[in-house]
């Protein structure tokens, strides 16, 4: 039997008037302008707003048994959350990025349970303006290598070298482009996710190439963009 939808197709009967005001703004221009914006930009801005909407609330109603924090009438009173709901709109409506909108849902279902301090709650909102996939993809490979059989199996070949030569054997798909890839480890290093800074320093092989080098916080913020209750790779 399917299951009464409890917001009736109504984000406002959900998320208060304020909040759906928050959402469906954008900048007003005039004249001719203003028609060309509004049919280039303003209605697939509305769009991708009211899909993300649309997908985040299925999420919800597909977890809402698994997890009560998810039922609505605890997330009516749930302030963390509604401010979650909000930033995460803005965020989305303006990426292309289908990988960067989960994140975005999951932050959002996490930011429910309240488990997350409000002050690392805004930082990592935040830092997903800025974040893309392929910095949460190099974010989980740091924080568990071992989890990785390719790392393993080439750290355990090398007599000496750089950390950076098992992280090409393990995600190629992210360090074939270098400029991409010096740019990703250094915005987690500065960030304060993990320290990518010896990288490129030369050490002996084995299992030390394979230790964790996120931060606390880098730990805590893949926890926070990850789906709820899983321990896998957030995208």
């Amino acid at each position: 039997m399917a299951k009464n939808n409890p917001f009736k197709n109504r984000p406002e009967d959900f998320i208060n008037k304020g909040m759906k005001a928050a959402i469906s703004s954008l900048p007003v221009v005039g004249g001719t302008a203003a028609e060309f914006f509004n049919f280039v930009v303003g209605d697939p801005a509305q769009e991708r707003r009211d899909d993300f909407l649309t997908a985040t609330h299925n999420r919800l109603i597909d977890l809402e048994d698994q997890f009560d924090a998810l039922r609505p009438e605890k997330l009516r009173d749930n302030e963390q959350f509604q401010a979650t709901v909000v930033q995460a709109v803005r965020i989305a409506s303006t990426t292309a990025s289908a990988e960067k909108k989960k994140l975005l849902q999951n932050a959002i279902l996490n930011s429910a349970f309240g488990t997350v301090d409000e002050f690392y709650r805004e930082l990592f909102v935040r830092l997903l303006e800025d974040i893309q996939p392929e910095h949460v993809v190099y974010l989980h490979y740091l924080d568990n290598p071992k989890a990785y059989p390719a790392a393993v199996e080439a750290a355990k070949n090398i007599y000496m070298g750089a950390r950076s030569n098992v992280v090409e054997k393990s995600l190629p798909q992210l360090t074939n482009d270098k400029a991409r890839f010096a740019r990703v480890s250094s915005d987690l290093h500065r960030m304060g996710l993990a320290d990518t800074s010896s990288m490129n320093s030369m050490m002996t092989g084995g299992d030390g190439m394979l230790t964790r080098i996120t931060t606390d916080v880098g730990r805590s913020f893949l926890k926070f963009v990850s789906e709820p209750g899983s321990d896998q790779p957030p995208v």
